[in-house]
């Protein structure tokens, strides 16, 4: 009787552990499943199309399933034409260090962010890459800065 006792343990002890498993590999999927929808509305942005109704968005997307539907020679073109953009983009890009010797103002700050560098608080640095680097030199004309230009 001893011995079924503790069968029954370690089987309840089995299923314990393939249900945290299970429960571990839910919350991956969770995850992996939310990452690919905020990939996938960052794209929407990053084609300027973040501005229109969601019913407008929507039937944009349908239409270009249906077009994918009935022409196959279509994907290909599309990820050439996606692949042309994200290159010329790497390519533009700009790889940055600011230092300023005072705290800018609100708005210089914002622009500063809306170039997309970020601010490191222990470096007391602004970092990244840019698209636009004359715009963000007029914005930082006014303070005393140094910009650093990593090729």
């Amino acid at each position: 009787m001893n011995n079924v006792e503790k069968q029954k343990l370690r089987l309840q002890q089995k299923k314990n552990r393939l249900a945290a498993e299970e429960i571990k590999l839910s919350i991956k999927e969770r995850k992996m499943r939310t990452r690919h929808l905020i990939e996938v509305g960052g794209l929407v942005v990053k084609a300027g199309l973040d501005h229109l109704s969601t019913n407008t968005l929507y039937g944009a997307l349908l239409s270009l399933k249906n077009k994918l539907e009935h022409n196959n020679n279509i994907k290909e073109e599309w990820t050439n034409t996606g692949k042309t953009a994200f290159r010329e983009e790497e390519q533009a890009r700009t790889a940055v260090i600011l230092k300023l010797a005072e705290k800018p103002s609100k708005e210089t700050r914002d622009h500063i962010r809306s170039h997309g560098l970020k601010w490191n608080h222990l470096r007391e640095e602004w970092y990244g890459y840019i698209l636009d680097l004359p715009s963000l030199k007029t914005a930082i004309n006014s303070v005393e800065h140094h910009l650093e230009v990593i090729k």
